[in-house]
C-alpha cells in the first residue's frame, strides 16, 4: 500500500501546484462544487458550459452556399450547424485555430457528438474533416475540424478517415476575404480524393469548425460527389448566420 502511494506522489504533487481550471473563467475545477467529473475532465465549469447554448433543433440544418450560384452541381448540400457564432463560442473556436487550445475542440466535438441526430435515415460510411495543407498542418500542429470529428465518428460507430480528403494546394486563410466570390475562387480545385481511396456509394459527414459562405465545404462536397460518393452532409460547430432558408435537405 505505501508503495503504491508512493508511485502516485508526483502525480498529487503536480495537481497541487497546477490544478485543473475552466479554459473560459480561470477558475479551478472542483467536482461537486462548480462542475461535475465529467465537465471536469472536458476543463470547463458547469456555469460556463451553461453560457454555451446550442442553437434550437429546428434552426441547425443549412443550405451550406450564403449565395446560391445557377448551375450549383450539388444545390441540395446542407450543412448540420449546432452552435451560434457568438461569445463564448468565438472564444473557444479562434483559439483552437489560432492558439492551440486543443481542448477547446475536445468540448466542442463532445458537444457536437451529443447533439448530432441519431435517428437519420442515413448510415454514415465515413467522418471525414476538411484538411489543411501541408503548410498550414506544420504551423498549427493538428487539424482542428480533425479534433471537432474525434468524438462524432465514435459516437456514430463511423471511421475517422483524415486521408480520404486531401488538399491539393495552400490557399489563404478564408478569413482575409468578405465576399463570396473571392472565398469561392480561393478554395477553388483545392480539394481531391486520395487515389487509395474508393468512395464509391458512400454515405460521407463532412466536418468543418465555421459555416460563412459556405465556399470552403461546397468545394469539398462537391470533390467526393464527384468521386462517387452517394451523400454528403456537412457538420460544423459554429456559423453567424441565423436564418434558415429551408433549402438544406437531411438524408432521405
Amino acid at each position: 500500500m505505501v508503495g503504491g502511494s508512493i508511485r502516485h506522489w508526483p502525480k498529487i504533487v503536480v495537481h497541487f501546484l497546477f490544478p485543473d481550471v475552466c479554459m473560459l473563467c480561470g477558475r479551478v475545477l472542483s467536482p461537486g462544487d462548480n462542475c461535475s467529473e465529467e465537465t471536469k475532465e472536458l476543463l470547463i465549469c458547469s456555469q460556463c458550459l451553461c453560457r454555451i447554448v446550442p442553437r434550437h433543433e429546428d434552426e441547425r440544418i443549412f443550405p451550406c452556399l450564403s449565395d446560391p450560384y445557377e448551375g450549383d452541381p450539388i444545390p441540395d448540400f446542407a450543412v448540420w450547424v449546432l452552435l451560434h457564432y457568438e461569445m463564448p463560442v468565438t472564444v473557444l473556436l479562434r483559439n483552437l485555430k489560432f492558439h492551440s487550445w486543443r481542448y477547446a475542440g475536445k468540448l466542442l466535438g463532445n458537444l457536437i457528438a451529443r447533439e448530432f441526430p441519431k435517428d437519420l435515415p442515413a448510415k454514415w460510411d465515413a467522418v471525414i474533416p476538411v484538411p489543411l495543407s501541408e503548410k498550414r498542418m506544420r504551423q498549427r500542429g493538428y487539424n482542428q475540424a480533425s479534433v471537432l470529428a474525434e468524438d462524432l465518428a465514435k459516437t456514430l460507430d463511423a471511421p475517422l478517415l483524415e486521408e480520404t480528403l486531401i488538399r491539393t494546394r495552400h490557399t489563404h486563410q478564408q478569413s482575409r476575404y468578405t465576399d463570396p466570390v473571392s472565398r469561392n475562387e480561393n478554395v477553388k480545385g483545392a480539394f481531391a480524393v486520395s487515389e487509395k481511396w474508393d468512395i464509391q456509394g458512400w454515405n460521407i459527414l463532412v466536418v468543418d469548425d465555421i459555416l460563412t459562405t459556405g465556399a470552403t465545404l461546397h468545394e469539398a462536397a462537391k470533390v467526393l460527389y464527384e468521386a462517387g460518393a452517394a451523400h454528403v452532409m456537412g457538420v460544423v460547430a459554429a456559423t453567424h448566420r441565423e436564418k434558415n432558408s429551408g433549402k438544406g435537405k437531411t438524408p432521405a
